[in-house]
């Protein structure tokens, strides 16, 4: 039986915690730190920043109070950041310096989130219903930080499961995809299946130019990649293309960059490319990714 507390006694351990800006490791803290809260500041560094829906369905069993109170003990300790300053997201959280470290990912503490904030909540849904659902997934950052020492890329795929990955590989070329001689394409999301080979996830809420989604196709299909692309209704017509006026099929970018076969919506069920519908499970997020996608309608 869960033990009440009383105004007077919660404001008392919230200025210790305040005041001492303790781990929850020690009584003297003014709280200790649960599995959950754990799994929390891990998530929130991998992925950025999160929802207190995606927090509390995530740790919690989608226990919105429980949720609720556990970050803000978090937040009291130093070890979150939170913020309900869009209306649209409600709270959002992401780790201090001090939280990311006690996560134990190697991440560094992610920046406040500015204006990339609803790609990011998006993303986030993503991977953590593709991680609910048993797979194994890596982050962007997770990407970055591994891409960034030689050798890693190999030896993480290994740990999980993956071998036969060249350690001699340059930068990018593991779980990125290099485009053209210098620049490198890092994806939202990489997708681990048992065994491999690896899956790229790409999230996209508005279509991006013509000549920069060619290039980041073609840049996968120099690199026998395969890749998911999750997308808005604008985002699935640029890639697949649309019927005319006349009732002929207009192809699209995926047509073009030699993915998906001419003159018809073929979402990909062969080959390297699939494109399927972003569904999302915060409903906040994908409210607000609807009508962000409207707003930046594109002719294909």
């Amino acid at each position: 039986m869960e033990m009440k507390q009383t105004p007077g006694a919660y404001r008392m351990r919230a200025e210790r915690r305040r005041r001492v800006r303790g781990s929850g490791e020690a009584r003297g803290d003014g709280w200790m730190r649960t599995e959950a809260d754990e799994r929390l500041l891990a998530l929130a560094t991998r992925y950025g920043t999160l929802t207190l829906q995606q927090a509390a369905t995530a740790c919690w069993g989608g226990r919105l109070e429980t949720a609720r109170l556990r970050i803000r003990v978090m937040t009291e300790a130093g070890l979150l950041h939170r913020s309900a300053a869009m209306r649209w997201t409600g709270t959002v959280v992401w780790p201090t310096e001090r939280g990311a470290r006690i996560a134990g990912t190697g991440l560094s503490a992610p920046s406040r989130p500015g204006e990339r904030l609803l790609h990011r909540l998006a993303l986030a849904d993503v991977g953590l219903a593709l991680e609910a659902a048993g797979h194994t997934v890596l982050t962007e950052r997770e990407v970055r930080s591994a891409e960034a020492v030689p050798g890693r890329p190999a030896e993480l795929l290994a740990d999980l499961g993956i071998s036969g990955v060249p350690e001699g590989a340059r930068r990018g070329e593991t779980l990125a995809v290099p485009v053209g001689a210098h620049a490198v394409h890092w994806p939202d999301l990489v997708l681990v299946p048992p065994g491999g080979p690896v899956v790229a996830v790409e999230v996209e809420l508005t279509p991006k130019s013509r000549g920069e989604l060619r290039s980041i196709l073609r840049a996968y299909l120099r690199a026998r990649r395969r890749v998911v692309y999750l997308g808005t209704a604008p985002v699935v017509r640029q890639l697949q293309g649309r019927p005319g006026s006349d009732g002929q099929w207009i192809d699209g970018v995926a047509q073009e960059a030699d993915l998906l076969p001419p003159g018809g919506p073929d979402p990909g069920t062969d080959g390297l490319l699939r494109v399927r519908p972003l569904v999302l499970t915060d409903p906040d997020v994908a409210r607000q990714t609807e009508q962000h996608a409207n707003r930046h309608r594109r002719p294909a």
